[in-house]
């Protein structure tokens, strides 16, 4: 800080009995003024000063602010693509099961094998259900598979581009299921998906690159409320879409179509509005580094036995305590 100027002293007896009183008096006048204004000065820079540290809290507020409504966003219309299809799989299903396709046959009596030797009833309506469990955990399946993978890589990568290169996986996805009309192509767009649906695990790692507690508090209910909201709306809308279709059109194919435009909105939105929250200097040094640490988020001997939450029960560092005490100053 910058030292402070002195102020003017009083005349002495000697300064009066040389100049006088009337030069004397008028010489103090004019130095008390200029006392006045270096005071004037000084409260001025102090007051500026202590204005200054509340400018970063702010901004880094508001921004925190921006990116929970951008993912909160983006995961609503991404929920929204990916939920169309539940209501309609038991009949997509039967749908295929009619056109004696040679790879749903083949699936078709792998469950009744399964199902005899679990005890299964031998109606109908079970075989079904255990049929769309099958294709309902493959989808599921890969997703725990890419997820880690994806989310290791976006720590090499950043955030941003991995969510985008998820969401065009998604695109693909779902044209696929558009013009599938056999069920390999089905098959194959269900595949595509589960690999590309790491974006839900992406957008949880945004919120939780937030300096803020308190933002990632809030970031997180938020996107509790993205799947509350996704799984109430989709489906009534695919179920909707589906009912609205013309005699001899496929029922699905509205669904399907809303799924890619929903998609392709979120890539839009990502790719104009959602930031990168992932600095460099933060990122690992390869995305080798990245993948070794993905093994305890895919053993199940690890999971159990939560590795991968022990691991990052280190205190934090200095630098981490610095950068999120503007949050607490800005609240």
């Amino acid at each position: 800080p910058a030292r402070p100027r002195r102020l003017p002293r009083p005349a002495s007896p000697e300064r009066l009995a040389r100049f006088g009183p009337e030069e004397e008096g008028a010489a103090s006048v004019l130095q008390l003024r200029r006392g006045k204004a270096i005071l004037g000065k000084m409260a001025l820079g102090a007051g500026q000063e202590s204005s200054r540290p509340l400018e970063g809290p702010l901004k880094a507020k508001e921004a925190s602010g921006r990116v929970i409504t951008t993912v909160f966003i983006a995961l609503l219309i991404d929920l929204l693509g990916f939920t169309l299809i539940l209501p309609l799989l038991p009949s997509i299903l039967d749908h295929y099961s009619k056109n004696d396709d040679g790879l749903y046959l083949t699936l078709q009596h792998g469950v009744d094998r399964f199902a005899a030797v679990v005890g299964v009833p031998p109606e109908r309506k079970y075989n079904n259900v255990l049929f769309g469990g099958l294709i309902g955990s493959i989808f599921s399946v890969l997703q725990f598979f890419a997820s880690p993978l994806t989310g290791a890589a976006s720590d090499c990568f950043g955030r941003r581009p991995l969510m985008l290169l998820t969401v065009m996986g998604l695109i693909a996805s779902y044209s696929l299921w558009a013009v599938s009309r056999s069920f390999e192509l089905f098959l194959l767009s269900r595949v595509v998906g589960g690999i590309s649906k790491g974006n839900v695990s992406l957008s949880t790692a945004i919120i939780a690159d937030l300096a803020c507690p308190k933002a990632r508090n809030k970031g997180m209910a938020m996107i509790g409320v993205a799947f509350s909201l996704g799984f109430t709306l989709g489906p009534m809308l695919g179920a909707y879409l589906a009912m609205e279709a013309e005699k001899g059109e496929i029922f699905y194919l509205w669904s399907a179509l809303f799924a890619v435009m929903f998609s392709i909105t979120d890539l839009a939105f990502i790719f104009f509005f959602l930031p990168e929250t992932l600095p460099k200097e933060k990122r690992v040094s390869s995305v080798i580094s990245g993948f070794q640490s993905v093994t305890s988020l895919l053993s199940p001997w690890a999971l159990f036995q939560f590795s991968a939450v022990s691991q990052r029960m280190d205190l934090p560092s200095e630098k981490s305590k610095s950068s999120s005490f503007p949050c607490y100053i800005a609240q």
